[in-house]
């Protein structure tokens, strides 16, 4: 499991310093694996090597917990994204088919290698969809700054855009991405020939040309 080979330092009687972030990794693990009801206080810190009450003495509650496992896993991916953008935006001829590769190759790719951190990604998204905490979106401040990040890349790109359609450009942008990760195993299923690189530049142009035609009027 994730936390196996990390050193506990609270089982050796050390400092207990890196709790929360053993916590929080314990939460990463344990979430997406069993669910928030079917995961408990005692699962947690057994998993991350701490105290019964290390949850409520660093975070209050499971589900103050839960909240803070999202916000950081999403502040890490979309720092890595952002930074993308910067590197696209800053560079000398900047397109958006560019730009929109960025932002799609790096989470579809890892969606096709089934890599470790793709259980979180999905576990977000359907938090997004289905909130464990009714009329409550995780993260939401963390989730806009990201969404007006790729928002103000494409009034860049297209300055004649105004910034409500240059918003609604990123929805379109965000579920052409968000689909095929959640439903990855039925597009297979479904074309068991398409690769992975054909979808990337599917959607790559298939985005692109949408987003002009917006600007266009």
């Amino acid at each position: 499991m994730v936390l196996k080979n990390m050193d506990f330092q609270a089982k050796n009687g050390e400092s207990a310093s890196h709790a929360p972030d053993r916590l929080l990794d314990a939460a990463e693990l344990l979430f997406c694996k069993q669910g928030f009801d079917s995961t408990s206080v005692r699962d947690l810190t057994n998993e991350a090597g701490c105290n019964v009450a290390a949850v409520n003495y660093h975070f209050g509650n499971k589900e103050n917990l839960y909240k803070q496992m999202f916000k950081r896993h999403l502040e890490r991916v979309f720092s890595f994204h952002k930074q993308n953008i910067k590197k696209v935006i800053s560079a000398e001829g900047p397109t958006v088919e560019k730009l929109i590769e960025s932002l799609v190759r790096p989470t579809l790719e890892q969606s096709a290698q089934k890599q470790s951190q793709m259980p979180m990604l999905k576990l977000s998204i359907r938090e997004s969809l289905n909130p464990q905490f009714k009329k409550e979106v995780v993260a939401l401040e963390t989730i806009k700054e990201f969404l007006v990040e790729i928002q103000k890349a494409f009034l860049i790109l297209f300055p004649q855009l105004d910034a409500e359609k240059a918003m609604l450009c990123v929805y379109s942008l965000e579920g052409l991405v968000i689909h095929p990760m959640l439903f990855s195993d039925f597009y297979y299923e479904i074309t068991p020939e398409l690769k992975i690189e054909e979808l990337i530049q599917h959607i790559v142009t298939f985005a692109a040309e949408g987003i002009r035609k917006a600007a266009q009027g």
